[in-house]
């Protein structure tokens, strides 16, 4: 809208000469009415915006005292970012060939393979020279990344230029962390679309990015390769214990189970036994119940 407004005086012009050029014609009339309709609707959009991005810094900030692992997947539109997130958690996320498909950024739970706990984000899709008006609309989802412990940037294999289109979504981010002081989280370099590329192509990639991990969310290969990978990057945040919470204590109890994975746990005298991996800062307050044989922080 932003874009359009400027660019209405011409049209109305035109519309007026095809009135006869009277002054006041129906194109004059019309422009300002399609004027005001848009300021009223840029305003509308802009309250809507920092609504939106106050819920996010909220949901944001839930995530980071939950000591889960955050992966961000990035990467240029239509690179296969949604049936990625698809493929590694069954979301049911919106997949459409088109650009700008992912708006909103989408979150999700998932797990690594060793059970550890993550939550994966869908960003919007980059492309080359964006428009100052279309990152400041798109801040509150480019903000994801300065969060995350994990950037997963998807790569379209098929395309004829990926390289361009990493340069691209690169230069993207590196605005987005500057603007916040903020240092870069890791990047995993993640091609898609194998299935649709060509061999010559795959192989120029796989000279090129020799850290990179070849998947297709279309047909499900290399994607178990990549949890893996994506598990050895992103440093644990939870630790084993193995603890006799006290009866009186059934607050810590709750928390283990909400934010925790419980392996084992039976009630004896003292209280309820429980071996679990829980975030580290849940850790550190159970470390005084720690039984002979726990394993502790």
């Amino acid at each position: 809208m932003q874009y359009m407004l400027p660019r209405l005086r011409g049209w109305g012009e035109s519309m007026s000469r095809q009135a006869g050029g009277r002054a006041g014609g129906s194109g004059e009339t019309k422009i300002e009415t399609d004027r005001r309709r848009i300021r009223e609707r840029m305003s509308k959009l802009r309250r809507e915006i920092k609504d939106m991005k106050q819920a996010r810094d909220t949901q944001r900030s839930r995530r980071v005292h939950s000591d889960m692992p955050s992966v961000a997947i990035v990467g240029y539109t239509n690179a296969g970012k949604s049936s990625l997130l698809n493929a590694l958690t069954g979301a049911g996320v919106l997949v459409q060939d088109a650009l700008f498909a992912t708006l909103e950024p989408t979150t999700r739970r998932a797990e690594f393979p060793d059970g550890r706990p993550l939550v994966l984000t869908d960003t919007v899709g980059f492309v080359r020279h964006l428009p100052t008006q279309l990152v400041e609309a798109f801040r509150s989802t480019l903000e994801e990344v300065v969060d995350a412990d994990l950037l997963v940037h998807v790569v379209d294999g098929s395309d004829v230029n990926p390289f361009a289109q990493i340069n691209a979504v690169r230069q993207v981010i590196s605005e987005v962390i500057a603007d916040h002081k903020g240092e870069p989280p890791p990047e995993l370099l993640v091609v898609n679309k194998i299935d649709a590329a060509s061999d010559l192509m795959l192989a120029k990639l796989r000279h090129g990015l020799p850290g990179a991990v070849f998947v297709s969310a279309h047909t499900g290969e290399g994607i178990d390769a990549l949890r893996r990978r994506m598990a050895e990057l992103a440093a644990p945040t939870d630790a084993a214990v193995d603890v006799v919470i006290p009866y009186d204590r059934g607050d810590l109890l709750a928390r283990v189970h909400a934010d925790g994975r419980v392996q084992e746990a039976e009630h004896n005298s003292f209280g309820t036994r429980i071996k679990a991996r829980v975030p580290v800062a849940l850790a550190a307050s159970l470390r005084q119940f720690a039984t002979a044989n726990g394993s502790t922080p």
